[in-house]
């Protein structure tokens, strides 16, 4: 079976049970989803960038970055709080496992960094899904304006890319399909405006889509640097077709951000 066949297949089996999640009246049940996913992505991130740092330092740091999302998650106005006893936290697991001195400052740079990496990022999608009006509306098209982005970049740039957007990290990605991703990102919104989410104004489909296009391919550049800098082609094998969950999540964490400072600050 073809890649891309898998990636359909993953998307079908998958998508329809993040949507009973996100629709279901109870919103913890996608509020541990979204644990879960943590979890997994500081499991796979830990093994790429601290995989010669002792096991106990990786527990540690996957320990710490989903109980700050769980704080965050329950009690949203002390965020300033939990990422302050997150840092101190980990910077503490760091120097009970220091390992070689001359690389501690790295591996304290890359642990703290996964720790608010994959324990903020995550927990904004569950606080808008429970917390924003129309929150599950708000969720899906966070989801599906990201998706369609990647989707629209993916063929734009096969079929017409020419111009390389950034290949010392990722040598496939091309402007012509960064534009093609943004094409699709107002096309998924403006669509979704018209049919299943009138509540959505013209505006909010362009706010939405448009940095959705900037700030996700950013999210995939990040993640894109972090595999190419240990050689690592994937984060893991958890997802076929798709590799890993952070190869799956990178470019939605760094929207469901965005669009969660949009609608629950800026709108």
């Amino acid at each position: 079976m073809s890649n891309l066949a898998l990636r359909a297949l993953t998307a079908v089996v998958a998508l329809p049970l993040v949507g009973a999640l996100v629709f279901w009246r109870e919103p913890l049940g996608f509020g541990v989803l979204v644990l879960v996913v943590a979890a997994l992505a500081l499991t796979e991130y830990t093994g790429l960038m601290l995989a010669t740092a002792p096991r106990r330092l990786r527990l540690a740091v996957i320990a710490i970055g989903v109980a700050l999302a769980a704080a965050i998650y329950l009690r949203p106005e002390l965020g300033a709080v939990w990422v302050l006893a997150a840092v101190v936290a980990v910077s503490t697991a760091v120097l009970f496992e220091p390992g070689d001195i001359t690389g501690a400052g790295a591996r304290l740079g890359l642990a703290g960094f996964g720790v608010v990496y994959l324990g903020v990022l995550p927990a904004t999608l569950a606080l808008m899904q429970r917390d924003a009006p129309n929150g599950a509306v708000w969720v899906c098209a966070t989801i599906a304006v990201t998706f369609g982005n990647d989707t629209g970049a993916y063929f734009a740039g096969r079929f017409l890319g020419r111009h390389k957007l950034y290949p010392a990290i990722s040598p496939a990605k091309t402007v012509e399909g960064a534009v093609g991703g943004l094409v699709a990102g107002v096309v998924i919104m403006l669509a979704g405006h018209a049919t299943v989410a009138p509540m959505l104004t013209l505006a909010d489909c362009l706010w939405v889509a448009v940095p959705a296009a900037v700030v996700g391919p950013i999210g995939d550049l990040v993640e894109s640097m972090i595999k190419r800098s240990v050689g690592a082609k994937d984060s893991g094998k958890l997802l076929p077709g798709h590799g890993g969950m952070l190869d799956r999540v990178y470019a939605l964490l760094f929207v469901s951000a965005w669009v969660y400072v949009y609608v629950t600050h800026l709108r």
